[in-house]
């Protein structure tokens, strides 16, 4: 190669003195796109939800992930996959716009039909965000745990066609956000607790096959939105209430 002029791929006799000046701005341009490729920040998982994200599906025996739940887990479909979509379960979805776009939080969670077995996992605590908790159709037993009224984000509680036991937690009451509540077949006991009152958002109630008992709280006049309510075959005693007849977006009892 001594004495010949090394020329980039595509050169030619015609890219010399001033023909080569139309190159500039296309490599200003590209030099520009560059660096800020490399200053833009890049989203990560917040590392607490990401550990305890983990340590959910190593105790609830979910060894094997889905091919986007490599590394981080708010990647891929985690960013864009709807939790309807029976193609992604177990599935989480993402929001990264946290501290300028650079930290990813994990805002829904299903398990759905899993036959997953055991009790609800305690580190399901630190998914603070989670809009969306769909573990329905499984073996999980023990409480309900009182800890998920931590999550005071919620919108959406699924828990379902279990075999969860033990009374109600009040803690739930502190889920304000909570627009549809399900503990339907399930093997619990005692009455509903009064707290549930708090939950003025409430639009649907699936508490059917519970193994409830007791009245219904007098504080439910307050769920004024209702317009699911399911709870038959359970223990429930007392008059119907009239605060029922308040409801009047109600479509389903």
């Amino acid at each position: 190669m001594a004495g010949r002029e090394m020329r980039p791929a595509g050169w030619s006799s015609s890219c010399r003195h001033g023909s080569a000046l139309p190159l500039l701005p296309l490599l200003l341009l590209l030099l520009t796109a560059s660096a800020q490729a490399q200053q833009a920040p890049s989203s990560r998982t917040d590392p607490v939800e990401a550990s305890a994200l983990n340590a959910v599906f190593s105790k609830l025996g979910l060894q094997l992930w889905p091919p986007w739940f490599t590394g981080d887990p708010c990647v891929g479909a985690a960013m864009n996959a709807s939790l309807d979509n029976p193609e992604f379960n177990p599935a989480i979805t993402c929001d990264c716009t946290d501290q300028n776009n650079t930290v990813c939080h994990i805002t829904k969670l299903k398990m759905y039909a899993l036959n997953l077995v055991g009790t609800i996992p305690e580190e399901l605590r630190n998914l603070t965000h989670l809009t969306d908790l769909d573990l329905v159709q499984n073996y999980l037993t023990g409480p309900l745990p009182s800890f998920i009224g931590e999550l005071t984000a919620m919108e959406y509680l699924s828990l379902g066609i279990n075999a969860l036991s033990g009374s109600v937690p009040k803690e739930l009451g502190n889920l304000t956000n909570l627009v549809s509540l399900s503990f339907s077949i399930n093997n619990l006991n005692g009455s509903l607790p009064s707290e549930l009152g708090n939950l003025a958002k409430l639009e649907q109630l699936y508490i059917d096959s519970a193994g409830l008992s007791g009245p219904l709280p007098s504080s439910f006049t307050r769920l004024t939105r209702m317009k699911t309510l399911w709870a038959s075959d359970n223990d429930f005693t007392g008059q119907m209430p009239d605060y029922i007849g308040n409801w009047f977006e109600l479509t389903e009892l």
